[in-house]
């Protein structure tokens, strides 16, 4: 459902032109596809397990090394995308004409660009560090990048600073859209920003929600993985880690069902992208497949063959 949610918000966002040329919405864009790529990597994953049983992140060397690489690689532009569009909508809320005018497409792609090349970089340590072990599997064996991994990566990279940046910037967002009625703005414009404030406060709400206990109990695990003697410590770190797991990928899962939730104006599009535009261009084919059928004319030679 996560993957199906992701491509509706790329298939509406990118087919209306009200959200086509918008700043935040390109943002989105980049975030849901991105998301579909985390979730295809955790999906091969969970197929491997339940229906293989077995992980080839365990047996191949190679998988190994480039799961973490694209998985964290997806997770980081993920977040960071959603610190931009927090960001982008306070600068087009804001009161400031200055700041209004910083907030453009031109700049969302210089970001984007920026934000997608300096991860790909910055994610090629984990396929030089991740190694497998008879014991733990696929795990970061230097004690040095472990320690790098869980209280930097994760603590401060995919934690406090994604948090806090996405937090702030939605909070003062909404403030402004409170007072937007006071600038000369169309009310065009006013309703939009309304929505799209909306759609990124609950979004990063929600981040928060999930994040905080998927990273906790990941960076004990980490540092805790050697003591593997006690078999119920290790059966309930088990079930606790699948909890936290799936509570944490629901993040890059739930976009699609949050803006449903949070916003009307998103509500009518895919209702009219869906049933009004896909289903009836699709209903019309069929019917001029059918109506083509039955006025076809049988050749003579046919005919003769039923005398």
């Amino acid at each position: 459902m996560g993957l199906v949610g992701n491509i509706l918000n790329i298939i509406t966002f990118t087919s209306l032109r009200i959200f086509r040329n918008n700043q935040c919405i390109f943002y989105t864009i980049i975030a849901s596809i991105v998301d579909c790529g985390t979730l295809l990597i955790e999906f091969i994953t969970r197929i491997q397990l339940n229906i293989y049983d077995y992980d080839l992140t365990n047996i191949s060397l190679v998988w190994c090394k480039i799961r973490p690489m694209i998985f964290h690689t997806c997770m980081m532009i993920s977040l960071t995308t959603v610190c931009f569009s927090s960001f982008d909508q306070y600068l087009s809320t804001s009161h400031y004409y200055r700041l209004r005018q910083m907030s453009s497409l031109k700049l969302s792609k210089r970001l984007t660009f920026i934000n997608i090349s300096f991860w790909i970089i910055y994610s090629i340590p984990f396929g030089i560090f991740y190694e497998i072990t008879s014991v733990t599997g696929c795990t970061i064996l230097n004690q040095g990048f472990k320690f790098y991994f869980s209280f930097v990566h994760l603590s401060i990279l995919n934690g406090v600073i994604p948090l806090i940046t996405a937090s702030v910037f939605s909070i003062l967002s909404y403030r402004n859209v409170r007072h937007i009625i006071r600038l000369q703005i169309p009310i065009v414009r006013r309703r939009l920003d309304r929505q799209l404030t909306a759609m990124v406060l609950i979004r990063v709400l929600y981040l928060f929600i999930v994040s905080i206990p998927f990273g906790l109990f990941f960076i004990y695990t980490l540092n805790t993985s050697n003591n593997t003697n006690d078999s119920l410590r290790i059966a309930v770190e088990q079930l606790i880690t699948n909890i936290t797991s799936t509570f944490y990928y629901l993040n890059y899962a739930g976009s699609f069902y949050l803006y449903c939730f949070s916003s009307n104006r998103f509500r009518r599009q895919i209702n009219y992208l869906l049933f009004k535009k896909i289903w009836q261009k699709c209903y019309e084919k069929i019917l001029f497949k059918t109506t083509v059928q039955r006025n076809q004319i049988v050749p003579i030679s046919q005919i003769s063959n039923f005398k």
